[in-house]
């Protein structure tokens, strides 16, 4: 009898706890579920294409290696890889204006309303710095790389300053989507959750 006492309470704190954690979790679904600011078309389109062209190129590759494969294209990997590049770093600005960056925020939903909103604030001006950063160190090596001459050494020998501008490029519309974040925080026009 004390065996099926002792099983039963550890069953009803485990309860409590799966209760408990399922309730943050539907307040954290609750709170994250908010209006959802739209990407440019332009930057949808280009990202968009980026990527149906890397996955083109990969699917082709594929296909003729299997059926045909004397027209399979020696450069594939590389142009695929570099528009993958692109796609990625240029959806930057509207992942960080949709606020859909990676971001902890279990402990951050447990604070006030007043404390999530400075909080909310130091991270959006720390993203602003990085992204400057971003912007400053990745136009310098897409410097070098052009003032060096630097190619790939794959059969193209695609000029590595066209790589390395994705860095700059990508923090370039991530500073733009932070001071964007920051003004209708300061200003009262934001639309997203704070």
């Amino acid at each position: 009898m004390q065996s099926q006492g002792t099983s039963s309470q550890p069953e009803s704190s485990g309860n409590k706890i799966y209760e408990t954690l399922r309730q943050k979790a539907q307040a954290d679904l609750d709170a994250e579920s908010h209006e959802v600011v739209e990407s440019h078309p332009i930057e949808s389109w280009l990202v968009g294409g980026l990527a149906t062209l890397a996955l083109f190129f990969c699917s082709y590759n594929v296909i003729v290696r299997l059926t045909a494969p004397a027209y399979t294209l020696d450069f594939v990997e590389e142009v695929q890889v570099y528009l993958v590049i692109w796609a990625v770093f240029l959806s930057l600005g509207t992942l960080t204006l949709m606020d859909r960056h990676v971001k902890s925020d279990f402990f951050i939903n447990m604070f006030s309303a007043k404390m999530q909103s400075i909080v909310s604030i130091l991270a959006d001006l720390l993203g602003l710095l990085f992204s400057v950063g971003m912007v400053y160190f990745g136009g310098a090596v897409s410097y070098q790389a052009w003032d060096f001459g630097d190619v790939s050494t794959t059969v193209l020998r695609v000029p590595l300053w066209i790589y390395f501008s994705a860095l700059p490029a990508g923090g370039l519309v991530m500073a733009i989507a932070y001071v964007i974040r920051l003004k209708r925080k300061f200003y009262g026009s934001e639309r997203a959750h704070v």
